[in-house]
């Protein structure tokens, strides 16, 4: 079978301070990976080519075989263009056939309205098209709530509201990037612009497991109970 997965993000370096290990370590595995980014991170620090040349210099450390920009202004993926935005997306499935989705969960992993405005999204093209079999959310465990008080005082400071994450029962995908850590380092570091952020992200693995984690999306129960040992485990296709 000819894996294909389809990471869906807001932002550039959502890849890469999120699931880029994971990313990384099915490239390695030699299934064809597609990064979708909404924006090009005008809101950020850097401009919108810094930011969007740093994700594509980024994906090609992870493997990532394309990046596409849907060109969307950053901080403004608002209701009115959702139905334009998930139609994008649904084109783009079409064309690449992914059998595995991934973004955000719906809770923003960090309660951002841009990453909350990706996932719903997806999750209703999930549920529109009938390519994709399955679609993970990458999660926060709510044990990662167990962080240094200069972190604390970030996430009060710059979100609004930072939501508890998943329990252990509610996660599916358990993804241990050890073995490809120094590779996830160097694509955070593309970022340059954003290397506040890098520091700090680095800083938190110091004291957390180096362990990717995701929810399966189940339309019945929004979140599954199935434990996976790996994201194409028991899909059929080519």
């Amino acid at each position: 079978m000819n894996k294909r997965l389809l990471a869906i993000f807001a932002h550039p370096d959502d890849e890469s301070f999120g699931p880029g290990g994971t990313l990384a370590k099915y490239a390695k595995e030699g299934v064809e990976i597609h990064i979708l980014c909404a924006t090009k991170g005008e809101a950020g620090r850097g401009t919108g080519d810094i930011r969007g040349q740093e994700l594509i210099s980024a994906a090609k450390i992870l493997g990532v075989k394309k990046v596409d920009f849907l060109d969307y202004t950053d901080g403004e993926l608002s209701n009115s263009k959702y139905h334009e935005i998930a139609e994008k997306i649904i084109t783009k499935i079409n064309d690449f056939k992914p059998q595995v989705l991934m973004t955000y969960d719906i809770k923003g992993n960090s309660g951002h309205l841009d990453h909350i405005a990706m996932a719903l999204m997806t999750t209703y093209v999930f549920l529109h098209q009938k390519i994709a079999q399955r679609l993970f959310y990458y999660c926060r465990p709510k044990f990662y709530g167990l962080i240094e008080e200069k972190d604390k005082a970030f996430r009060r400071k710059y979100f609004i509201y930072f939501p508890e994450g998943y329990s252990e029962e509610e996660i599916s995908v358990k993804s241990d990037v050890n073995s490809i850590w120094k590779t996830k380092v160097l694509a955070m570091k593309e970022h340059k612009s954003q290397l506040k952020d890098v520091r700090r992200i680095i800083r938190m693995y110091q004291i957390r497991p180096k362990v990717e984690n995701f929810l399966l999306f189940d339309e019945e129960k929004e979140i599954s109970p199935k434990k996976l040992n790996d994201m194409f485990e028991g899909i059929e296709g080519s």
